[in-house]
């Protein structure tokens, strides 16, 4: 592969890296302006891209290789993620259509089934551990509220490098005993995710050690923007309406990466309206993109927003208080006529209920967010009639075993068989439509 596959360019001065080599010998900076924002740009023509989405079955995004800063497939680590089904639950369809009169197509993007921790990092995770054994990295680290720092340590342990992961002392102890288990260190800080990511940044400068840039991170956005290359595999077209839950906000950034980059060669591409969730235990963006709305989305709006002190959301990996990013995804929600939406933390449970009941799936809890903020979209008319909506849910169970113990309702403990009666599933979905008051009897 030619060594001028890629090169970086800073967002703000446009000044060139050449490769991550280099960047990586910047601190992750430019070295022109001291910019941490840069984008990754490619030198083949997209045009052979088109080829690669003809694919049926690919093993993982690396089948998009050609359009990935990586030189060497030798180098690649990977559990065959990034190539995930995208389901149709067609029970969500029948909510929308006996609750609001509603037709249209609802898919789920199903981020649960990657092959490495099941959870939408896993993506991430290949990439920075291909690009480090590349580039003889042996030293990372970062904060992480659960999902990254699973993900992180599972693949960075594969390309034997060592990397150090700070998360809030209430984050999952199940999270902190697996990635220890990998050989990694977990460091336990007290305080919020906030202090963590303060307590990282001083351990990368005292030991000179790379520290993950976040969510504007090149080496997160490239692989994550290869979701729209699968959206395009799959359906042909970009969606209608994406909605995800967000603590920081990589993927509507990977995804707009994305369709600018493509925009060239499919001029007919556009950005889906962008629906961003949050719950009412912690909603920074939210909060902030109301008072922008009320003010008709003055110029600078998108600098404004409340940071939140140790938020009470029990939903750990949504913690996050101090949204450095919504400058970067107010715009892109009011470029795509999206919205932020909230959604109330306590409903949680039942709606995890419901796709078990539906599905027979367990997911975790940011992802029943994420489905919280569909149901929302559809009672506020978010959504219109004839409108495909992809919904990417982030996590399954294995990521919060706490969370499951809570779903079952139906657990009743007996001394005899008199105590017994026989079930009846009808009865359980029974109450599951009047707690969601979509069923027959409303």
């Amino acid at each position: 592969m030619s060594k001028d596959k890629y090169h970086l360019r800073c967002v703000s001065c446009g000044d060139i890296t050449k490769d991550f080599s280099t960047w990586f010998k910047q601190n992750q900076v430019c070295a022109k302006c001291g910019g941490k924002h840069s984008e990754v740009e490619y030198n083949n023509d997209y045009s052979s891209l088109l080829e690669l989405l003809k694919e049926k079955n690919p093993k993982s995004f690396w089948h998009y290789f050609d359009y990935l800063p990586l030189y060497n497939k030798d180098n690649i680590i990977s559990c065959e993620e990034g190539a995930i089904p995208v389901e149709r639950w067609s029970f969500f369809e029948e909510y929308a259509k006996k609750s609001c009169d509603l037709d249209c197509n609802i898919y789920i993007y199903r981020n649960d089934l990657n092959g490495g921790t099941n959870t939408f990092k896993d993506i991430a995770a290949s990439m920075a551990a291909s690009v480090f054994k590349e580039n003889n990295i042996n030293q990372y680290c970062i904060a992480s509220t659960g999902n990254t720092a699973t993900a992180y340590g599972k693949y960075l342990s594969l390309a034997g490098v060592n990397i150090a992961i700070f998360m809030p002392k209430d984050s999952e102890a199940t999270s902190h005993a697996e990635i220890a288990s990998y050989g990694q260190q977990v460091y336990c800080v007290d305080g919020d995710y906030s202090r963590a990511k303060q307590v990282a940044a001083d351990y990368a400068k005292k030991f000179n050690i790379l520290i993950s840039s976040g969510n504007i991170d090149p080496v997160r956005i490239e692989s994550k923007r290869t979701m729209v290359f699968e959206w395009l595999r799959i359906f042909g077209k970009m969606p209608d309406v994406y909605i995800q839950a967000v603590s920081g906000g990589t993927g509507p950034l990977a995804i707009d990466k994305a369709i600018r980059e493509l925009s060239r060669y499919m001029p007919d591409i556009n950005l889906p309206k962008m629906l961003m969730i949050q719950t009412d235990k912690c909603d920074p963006m939210v909060q902030a993109w109301e008072n922008a709305k009320l003010q008709n989305f003055p110029e600078g709006f998108e600098k404004q927003y409340p940071i939140i002190d140790n938020p009470p959301t029990e939903i750990s990996i949504l913690a996050t208080g101090n949204p450095a990013t919504y400058p970067l995804i107010a715009k892109l929600a009011l470029k795509s006529k999206g919205n932020f939406i909230r959604v109330e933390e306590n409903k949680v449970i039942d709606i995890a209920r419901w796709v078990a009941f539906e599905r027979k799936i367990h997911l975790g809890p940011a992802s029943v967010v994420c489905i919280l903020g569909l149901i929302k979209a559809i009672q506020n008319g978010e959504i219109k009639n004839g409108q495909t909506v992809l919904v990417n849910i982030g996590e399954g169970i294995k990521r919060a075993p706490a969370f499951l113990q809570k779903l079952g309702h139906h657990i009743k403990q007996v001394s005899s068989v008199e105590n017994c009666l026989v079930p009846d599933m009808t009865n359980v979905k029974r109450e599951l439509d009047l707690m969601l008051k979509i069923g027959n009897d409303q």
